[in-house]
């Protein structure tokens, strides 16, 4: 007879050695059971020589036959898939298999280690649907993220985050003008705290946010503590950053032939006559009093190993009663540019403590300082960067004389002094927190109450001297600037859900809300004028302080919302969401607007007609449809409104706004229609979704005639309309039972086609910068590229009269057209070229993007490899028409130039040098300086390594892993500027891929270390 006998152990983690408390420990074939303590200890008695089946979340099952063993031991392995079946939707949790809505999932474990100061910088290509672009390589800069396509044309484009249950304020919330530079709010988060970032697509997964969901949601969770023993991790890198990509530029020699060349085509000079440094400066400037040399301007500008670092410790656990997690982060990554850093200081403490069986609360509070050490830059000719490429490589930087800094040319002030004596820093003090609370009223009846509020205190201060030839600041003797924003949200919120079982595998659950969320910004400016030198440079040493300004404005949403999904069978699923936002910022004929969606999915894996098919783990049907809306406009745009003014010196109050009573939401609806496919027990996932995008009554300041002193009238004007198809593919190749190599695989690709479908009254709206235009058409997407079409460049002159082409530039009468010049289409064939000849060049929109990423492990080694990569868009570099110009400035030009025409026969797609203006219809605005912007980058390589667990454990640590890594390590693109992935104008909604200068990203070298206590 079997006699009766107890077993006891320990239960851990095999990734960590922690302990897990509360796993299931079973008797299998039995109900006999117990569960693990704080310490992960169990104690079961038993009879005979059973098996114990180990269960808990996030692990893979374990089973162990005792024998005659009196003590197991046991470690449990993490089971990634399991813990990707739990997804984080708004204001709750579901369970993947019962999901009907389109979502991504990014892991913290991707991005904590990634080399960047954001976490949308760090999401980069690792989601279907969502195109996440850097604008510039400035450190702590703007991002420009689109999910599923641009919604707007002047509201904004950007997604909703939501930090733990509250949503964030971002934006540029700048006041001082930097070009197409712009401040990143998201850069306060420390990615070392993110345990996960849920992306909310479609309709039905977003609209429980209504009003500011229709560029999706991104729900950001972070880490919390576990029930174990402290577990100490301190994580760190370093490494440096330089240009991947350096463009050729003229020597100074190239530069005076080029220069020689345009001025003997023009006939100021004949081909024979002396020719050098001194006779181009007695021509160009009237001579110079310095020995003309050769300078490399960029090289000047540029810190060749730029430094990088990031500093993290972190420490986690607790018992069943309370958890906690409290982390510091330190990061500090300076800018290849002279002039440029970004630096944050930030920390976090999350804390979760339960009461009893009903009762339980939960808090958590970032810190964070960060100090941004800024340049102008992109969008701009003044700054080191587009200085430096300007400048004439004749010019020294320092005069030889006294030392004191050069004027390279006419139009620019000297790159390196501009990059050393001017003060730009930007300073961010921001809070955010969270407190919440949740009671259990029935048994599966909820009550939870949460408040929230983000502070941002953003403090700026500028310095311009006057100690350099061409600094804006000479007249005034210096000039400063000093500006402080504060902008704080206050959120209260209250939610009920319930859970109805109602059958085998079948449950309703119930969520209802209401949440209040009032936001201030209050804003001051001042600035000053005459310093005694350039070592004064604060407001209180100005001769002259001018009046200042100060605002404040409030702001405010009311909401209720609700949701239900209902699981019958486990195989027919049905959700339905709603909301009802109240704004302040829209008049009281549409103060509300109203979002609900409804979705329905079928697993038909679990329909008896499907046959036993052992490889099929996973088939499902999901289709959605919703209403989302955007109300990100500003405030009070629907009010007139007065200011004050003067007239003849006397003040008075004048018309700063006409108001709209009728101004309402831009609403996007949503169709989805989506499959998931597993295959080999979840080895092979595969996530597909296509979706129709439309968003109606798009906000827009349209233009009116300006006899009330106002130009123009925001109202609702015209549509937009995005279709476009997602795929997310993930595959487990290898596993560790192949002799310990293990290979996964994640790959996604996205198709978006955008267009206008509606403007008022079907007018073509027209914008662009230095020449290059774009325009919003119907039928056309947003982001099109508006010019001249080419064909070459005349090789004869004979050639020239064939085409009989009368191209006027200087009104003269006469046909300035000769060979070598530009050769332009006559798109409506009159035999002129002119206006009318303006047509489409293609568009910023890419065909596809996507992310590829290979993860392997043997042996303690892990290698990861992430490609991400665009196909089919088109960069505007209007900056070209000056890097190109050939001789109509005294600016340095592009090597591009050395293939230009120089006599009769020559075949070439660069036009002869010519200084004269009637020429300079050669630099108009057309295709020549429009570009295939397809690019593919290996965004990121890292190799790690992690000791043995017997050599760690000898110094009394948990685990020690060393890795290095290469951020944008190789790129492939036939964009011959510094970067394929620009965006001149921020996060613009209108002007995309547009290079004017921009501040090229740069490839980084870190070298880290994971240590575990």
């Amino acid at each position: 007879m079997a006699q009766n006998r107890t077993i006891s152990g320990r239960v851990v983690s095999a990734e960590d050695g922690s302990a897990l408390p509360g796993v299931s420990v079973v008797v299998k074939g039995t109900t006999t059971g117990a569960s693990t303590d704080v310490d992960g200890r169990y104690s079961i008695s038993v009879s005979g020589s059973p098996t114990l089946v180990f269960t808990f979340i996030g692990f893979t099952p374990r089973e162990i036959a005792v024998g005659n063993n009196s003590t197991v031991d046991v470690r449990l392995n993490t089971d990634a898939k399991a813990i990707e079946e739990v997804v984080v939707v708004g204001y709750g949790t579901q369970e993947r298999r019962e999901l009907t809505g389109a979502t991504a999932k990014v892991t913290g474990a991707a991005i904590e280690n990634v080399p960047v100061a954001g976490i949308d910088q760090a999401m980069q290509g690792r989601a279907a649907g969502v195109q996440i672009s850097q604008n510039s390589g400035t450190p702590g800069g703007g991002v420009t993220v689109r999910v599923r396509g641009s919604s707007s044309i002047s509201a904004s484009n950007q997604p909703l985050y939501v930090i733990d249950g509250v949503p964030m304020t971002t934006g540029d919330f700048s006041q001082l003008d930097f070009g197409g530079q712009s401040v990143n709010a998201l850069s306060d988060l420390s990615p070392s705290d993110i345990e996960s970032i849920d992306i909310l697509k479609d309709a039905s997964a977003a609209a429980i946010y209504g009003s500011r969901a229709a560029n999706g949601v991104i729900l950001v969770t972070t880490k919390r503590g576990k029930a174990n023993k402290t577990t100490i991790n301190f994580n760190a890198y370093t490494g440096v950053q330089n240009m991947w990509k350096k463009p050729g530029y003229l020597n100074a020699q190239q530069y005076l032939d080029v220069m020689k060349d345009a001025f003997v085509n023009d006939g100021f000079i004949a081909e024979d006559e002396p020719w050098g440094p001194t006779e181009f400066a007695d021509f160009y400037y009237g001579g110079v009093d310095f020995e003309p040399t050769d300078t490399d301007w960029l090289d000047q500008v540029m810190v060749k190993d730029a430094r990088i670092k990031n500093y993290e410790l972190s420490a986690s656990g607790g018992d069943l009663k309370t958890r906690y997690y409290v982390s510091g982060n330190y990061f500090d990554q300076k800018g290849v540019i002279i002039g440029s850093g970004y630096e944050r200081y930030s920390g976090r403490l999350n804390l979760d403590h339960t009461y009893n069986e009903k009762l339980s609360f939960s808090a958590g509070v970032q810190l964070s300082l960060s100090q941004n050490q800024r340049i102008v830059s992109d969008n701009t000719v003044i700054g080191p960067f587009a200085n430096s490429l300007a400048a004439s490589p004749l010019w020294p930087v320092f005069y030889p004389e006294d030392g004191g800094y050069t004027y390279p040319n006419y139009f620019y002030t000297n790159p390196v002094a501009e990059g050393r004596e001017n003060d730009n820093e930007s300073n961010n003090l921001r809070a955010i927190g969270n407190i919440s609370a949740r009671y259990a009223i029935l048994p599966k009846l909820n009550l939870n109450l949460k408040a929230g509020a983000d502070v941002l205190n953003l403090a700026e201060r500028s310095y311009t001297g006057d100690n350099f030839p061409g600094s804006v600041a000479i007249a005034t003797q210096g000039s400063a600037t000093k500006t402080t924003t504060l902008v704080t949200k206050r959120l209260l919120e209250a939610t009920l859900d319930y859970r109805w079982d109602f059958a085998t595998n079948s449950n309703v659950t119930f969520l209802a809300g209401s949440s209040t969320e009032q936001n201030t910004i209050d804003q001051t400016f001042v600035t000053g004028e005459g310093f005694p030198s350039e070592r004064f440079r604060y407001i209180s040493s100005a001769s002259r302080v001018n009046a200042g300004s100060n605002s404040i404005t409030p702001y405010a949403l009311l909401s209720y919302f609700g949701r239900a999904n209902m699981n019958f069978l486990d195989r027919y699923l049905v959700g339905v969401n709603f909301r009802a936002d109240g704004s302040t910022r829209f008049g009281e004929n549409n103060r509300f607007g109203y979002f609900p969606s409804v979705s329905v999915g079928w697993r038909v894996l679990e329909e008896s007609f499907i046959p036993e098919i052992s490889a099929l783990s996973e088939l499902k049907l999901r289709a959605s449809y919703g209403v989302t809306g955007n109300q990100e406009i500003g405030n009070f745009s629907y009010l007139t409104l007065f200011g004050p003014g003067s007239y003849a010196d006397n003040p008075g109050t004048a018309f700063t706004q006409i108001g709209n009573p009728d101004l309402k939401w831009e609403e996007t609806t949503q169709l989805n229609i989506g499959a998931d496919l597993g295959l080999f027990n979840n080895r092979v996932t595969l996530a597909a979704d296509y979706y129709i995008k439309k968003t109606d009554d798009l906000l827009y300041s349209r233009p009116i005639p300006t006899q009330n002193g106002l130009g123009s009238y925001t109202s609702n004007i015209g549509s937009v309309e995005n279709k476009g198809l997602e795929l997310a593919l993930s595959t487990v190749n290898l596993t560790s039972e192949n002799k310990g190599l293990t290979w996964t695989t994640d790959f996604n690709l996205s198709f978006n086609r955008n267009k206008v479908t509606e403007l008022y009254q079907g007018q073509d709206i027209f914008y662009g910068f230095g020449g290059n235009s774009l325009v919003l058409r119907e039928g056309e997407p947003i982001g099109t590229f508006y010019g001249f079409k080419t064909n070459g460049i005349f090789s004869t002159t004979q050639e020239v009269e064939d085409a009989g082409r009368y191209v006027d530039a200087n009104d003269d009468g006469n046909m300035d057209t000769q060979a070598g010049d530009v050769n332009f289409v006559d798109t409506n064939g009159d035999g002129v070229i002119s206006d009318d000849d303006l047509t489409i060049l293609g568009n910023a929109q890419p065909d596809f993007i996507g992310g590829f990423t290979n993860t392997f492990t043997f042996k303690g080694f892990d290698l990861t490899a992430f490609l991400q990569f665009s196909v089919g868009n088109k960069i505007a570099n209007p900056a070209m028409q000056y890097m190109q110009h050939l001789g109509a400035y005294d600016d340095n030009m592009r090597d591009i130039v050395l293939d230009r025409w120089r006599q009769e026969g020559d075949v070439t797609n660069t036009p002869r040098a010519t200084y004269l203006d009637e020429n300079r219809n050669n630099r108009s605005n057309q295709d020549r300086f429009i570009y295939d912007g397809s690019y593919a980058r290996l965004k990121n390589l890292m190799l790690g390594y992690t000791l043995p667990s017997a050599l760690s454990q000898k110094a009394k640590l948990r685990s020690v892993r060393v890795f290095g890594q290469a951020q944008n390590l190789i790129t492939w693109t036939d964009y011959p500027g510094f970067d394929p992935e620009v965006n001149f104008a921020g996060t613009s909604n209108t002007t995309l891929g547009v290079d004017f200068y921009t501040f090229p990203q740069a490839r980084t070298f870190t070298f880290g270390v994971n240590i575990g206590l």
